[in-house]
């Protein structure tokens, strides 16, 4: 039609700049190995997916949803203020509350969902939040679309961060940031921010999004490893990456969740998330806890993969945890390397602005806890081919 012309120029224009994007289709499940639609008969080893701890087809997990959606159907079918509370959803936020060492939790759609409506509504006019300049889209989407100012730091450079803080103009503060950020794998200096935020009195906000399930003594995130589970005044923690299911969680005081189930209309007026994927969340967060040599060897195999990059000479960063990127510079060099890598039966995608600033697009690498040593070793293997 003529009216969406305009739409097929900026993908023309997309297109010709190397930053035109299309959907791949997996045929099979998530694990170290997927099919492809495009190549059916032939494994490809994955290395973008944030199944980190290949939790996603562990059978105990599929036992579980399947064994919930059998006793509670499969859509709640309402929003949670309506009758789309049911047992799972509940038995999921009291576990999770009890794990975060927080008085209460709530369960959101997704992470995108948390942080709207964690940010719309707490945050109010005469307020202001401060972010990593990196945080994640659905961050920085939902502070603009609230009713606080707002400004940006460098986690590198908390100087910045600080004078923000000490500014009286303002009512309340927080501090948003991610513990683990997902293009560069490196962490924030989550013991400086707790400082600062009890220094100015302000509040204190991670999302573990990368963190829960592949840091700490129980899998509890980077603040739990820091043992700054309490100084963290609300937890934000997506369930589809380390924990495989999907869906995510705000822990904090009761009074928090309380405020949330009145006020954040992205939680009052959405669908309940499946019971299903409720209970299986619930299984993976217990295997987390009692299986700490899953995120052990998530970090052992990360750890030895980042320094094989580096004695091969690849850009990755700073990262220090199973996301290393590699950095690669220009949009259409990312879509080189991972059509080189598909080549040899590899799954990796290239990542590109604006997902990540522009010069610095990378083939983003995440390491599995099941991933084997000959799939990493092939791996470097290609890549250093690719390099040179």
């Amino acid at each position: 039609m003529r009216e969406f012309e305009y739409l097929q120029r900026e993908l023309d224009d997309l297109r010709q700049a190397n930053l035109l994007r299309r959907l791949r289709e997996i045929v099979s499940s998530q694990g170290p190995v997927v099919y492809t639609a495009e190549d059916p008969k032939h494994p490809k080893i994955l290395f973008c997916s944030n199944n980190y701890l290949n939790l996603a087809s562990d059978h105990r997990v599929l036992s579980a949803a399947a064994a919930a959606a059998k006793s509670w159907g499969f859509g709640a079918a309402a929003s949670r203020l309506i009758c789309g509370t049911m047992s799972p959803h509940r038995d999921l936020e009291t576990e999770f509350a009890r794990w975060m060492k927080k008085e209460s939790a709530l369960y959101f759609p997704s992470g995108w969902t948390a942080n709207q409506a964690l940010l719309t509504a707490l945050p109010k006019k005469g307020d202001l939040v401060l972010m990593d300049r990196l945080d994640h889209a659905s961050i920085v989407d939902a502070v603009r679309g609230g009713q606080a100012d707002f400004r940006t730091y460098r986690r590198d450079q908390l100087g910045r961060l600080e004078k923000h803080l000490s500014n009286p103009a303002y009512r309340r503060k927080f501090i948003v940031t991610e513990s683990v950020f997902s293009m560069d794998g490196d962490r924030a200096d989550l013991a400086r921010l707790a400082e600062l935020k009890n220094r100015y009195k302000a509040i204190l906000i991670v999302d573990e999004a990368h963190g829960l399930g592949c840091l700490g003594p129980t899998g509890g995130g980077l603040a739990e490893e820091l043992g700054l589970t309490d100084q963290a005044d609300i937890i934000v923690a997506p369930l589809g990456k380390a924990v495989g299911s999907s869906g995510a969680m705000i822990a904090s005081e009761q009074t928090v969740i309380d405020y949330l189930i009145n006020k954040a209309r992205p939680f009052i007026y959405t669908t309940a998330p499946p019971p299903a994927c409720a209970a299986a969340a619930l299984q993976a967060i217990r295997i987390i806890q009692t299986e700490p040599d899953r995120p052990k060897r998530l970090q052992d195999k990360a750890s030895r993969l980042r320094n094989r990059f580096s004695e091969m000479g690849l850009n990755i960063g700073q990262s220090t945890t199973q996301i290393i990127p590699v950095i690669v510079g220009t949009a259409e060099k990312a879509l080189d390397w991972a059509a080189g890598l598909e080549a040899k039966g590899f799954f990796v995608l290239a990542i590109r602005p604006p997902t990540v600033p522009k010069g610095t697009a990378r083939l983003r690498i995440s390491v599995q806890s099941e991933h084997s040593e000959d799939q990493l070793t092939k791996l470097c293997e290609v890549l250093l081919a690719l390099k040179k």
